[in-house]
Formats: structure tokens, sequence, C-alpha cells
């Protein structure tokens, strides 16, 4: 082997030493918060968030990638912290789960989805209080439990598909529960913390919009 090729071997080596630490180990993501609602007329009625509870289920070693595991020890040794920031796990190329993706400190799936029920009931014409305190004997309360709130990877020849599961059961004020599920995907050649920012985003988008169509039923 000359010279140049043994540097390009080493080069190539190293270059998949630190994706393979990187992948392995735990990453943090900030997602944006919801965009503000434009009021088209003035609100009639007032809501507000009473409880946002994360009910997704995690398993060990499942068999597809969408639904939510934890590596580390897995959820049995994970803490109630971990669990509430987990969004994702990183993937080698052939598919087998690694690293956890996490939101930032301080950012949960509740909290997350909270700020997108509050925007998508401004969007829907509603007036949004902070808590029941401040909005009124006639405010209308929402409930969500989070069903599905997960981002993955698929591997693919030429690229890998990229995905998120976000969906809720809602109930607003007496009335029955009503689901509210968003998905999105994209194509990409790799899977970087941006990646997953990204398509969490395009999910939270479409799952906003749906929260809002719901919420003027």
């Amino acid at each position: 082997m000359n010279q140049h090729a043994r540097i390009l071997s080493l080069a190539l080596l190293a270059a998949t030493a630190v994706l393979a630490g990187c992948a392995t180990s735990r990453s943090e993501i900030d997602l944006p918060a919801a965009p503000q609602a434009v009021a088209t007329k003035t609100p009639t009625a007032t809501a507000y968030i009473r409880t946002v509870r994360d009910a997704r289920v995690f398993e060990e070693a499942p068999g597809e990638p969408r639904t939510p595991s934890l590596g580390f020890g897995g959820s049995a040794q994970a803490t109630a912290d971990i669990k509430a920031r987990a969004v994702g796990r990183k993937r080698n190329t052939f598919g087998k789960a690694l690293g956890d993706i996490l939101l930032k400190d301080g950012q949960t799936a509740e909290s997350v989805i909270r700020d997108q029920l509050g925007a998508a009931l401004s969007e829907a014409g509603y007036r949004v209080a902070p808590d029941a305190a401040q909005a009124g004997p006639d405010a209308v309360p929402v409930d969500a439990s989070i069903t599905k709130f997960w981002t993955w990877f698929t591997p693919g020849f030429w690229a890998i598909t990229v995905s998120a599961d976000i969906a809720t059961d809602i109930t607003i004020g007496d009335g029955a529960a009503k689901s509210v599920v968003a998905y999105a995907e994209d194509k990409k050649q790799v899977a970087a913390d941006g990646t997953w920012i990204d398509i969490l985003s395009l999910a939270l988008d479409d799952y906003r919009k749906k929260a809002a169509e719901a919420f003027r039923r």
C-alpha cells in the first residue's frame, strides 16, 4: 500500500470511529417554539390547558424503530427525566439502535405539546389563559395524553428515510376524547442533530394544524 492510500485509509478509519462515537452517545436537541398565531377576529371564548400527560410506552429492544426505546441500560434503568426528554434513537447504517436522542434540559415531550396546543387554540380562535385561576368560570379546559412522540430513520440504498410520529388524545371540556395524529418523513443522506430537529418540526407543524381543526369543531 503506497503512502497516499495508507493516509486515506487512516482518515477513513478515523472518520468511522468519530461517527460511531457520536452514534453511540446521547445527543440533545432544542426544538423551536410554536409560531404565534395571527388573530383574524376577536376571540369569543377562553380556553386553558389543564393537563398534558406523557403516556408513551417504552419497550426493551423492540422490533420496530418507531417504537420508543432507550440505550444505556434501557428504559428500566432510565430516570423519569430521561424518559420525559427522549424522542428517538440513533442508529448505524444497518439500522441497529445505538445512542439516545433527547430534548434539551428543561424541554420535555409534555412541554412541547403544551406549547403547540396553546398555539393551536389561538389559531382556532380562542383566548388562551395560562391557568384555571386566570381563565374565568366559563373557560374551556383542555386535557391531552401523549401516545406518540418519536423520530427514527430507516436505512436505504442511496438515502435514509427519516420519520416522526406525534399523536395525542385530547379532551375539550366535557366532550369525548379526540385523537390528533401527525406524521412526517423525508429523505436524507445522513442523520445529524439538525436532521431530527427538522423532521420533528415538520411533524409538529402538521400536528398543530390538525389540533386547531379539532378545536374548531
